[in-house]
């Protein structure tokens, strides 16, 4: 799927990604980045809504995953199972989320074990903010169920 028609399938599915009014999307592959600027995203002290910095994060993990299982073929939906958030500053400027796919061999372990078992996790760190200096930090494990 192409990226533009990612996001609107995006927004379609998902619609609080149209109210955050994440704009941009783009997956090289490997790793994934997404965008959204503050203003429909502030909180009542004029910095990054948590609810939103946190869903944020969360969908690119969601996104990375999806993208990449589709890449390979695979129809499986995809789902948060674990996540731990460390908020390390206040956010100033747009969301901006990156995050990378593990190596390959844990990939094939995880492709393996789904198309295997039916269901696979994956662990993925996901971070907020300028790269080196992140404002937030997800941990997460992603569970794949085939459909």
């Amino acid at each position: 799927m192409q990226q533009v028609d990612f996001l609107q399938w995006l927004h379609r599915e998902i619609p609080l990604t149209a109210a955050m009014q994440i704009d941009a999307v783009e997956f090289d592959g490997k790793r994934l980045a997404l965008h959204a600027p503050l203003a429909p995203n502030l909180n009542d002290k004029g910095t990054g809504f948590a609810g939103s910095t946190s869903g944020l994060a969360t969908l690119s993990g969601w996104c990375v995953i999806t993208l990449w299982l589709e890449s390979r073929g695979i129809d499986a939906d995809v789902m948060i199972a674990r996540s731990e958030i460390d908020y390390n500053a206040p956010l100033l400027t747009d969301l901006q989320t990156q995050v990378e796919l593990p190596d390959s061999a844990v990939l094939e372990q995880f492709e393996r074990r789904l198309l295997e078992k039916g269901r696979a996790r994956m662990p993925l760190e996901v971070t907020l903010g300028e790269p080196g200096s992140p404002v937030l930090v997800l941990s997460g494990d992603y569970a794949a169920r085939l459909r």
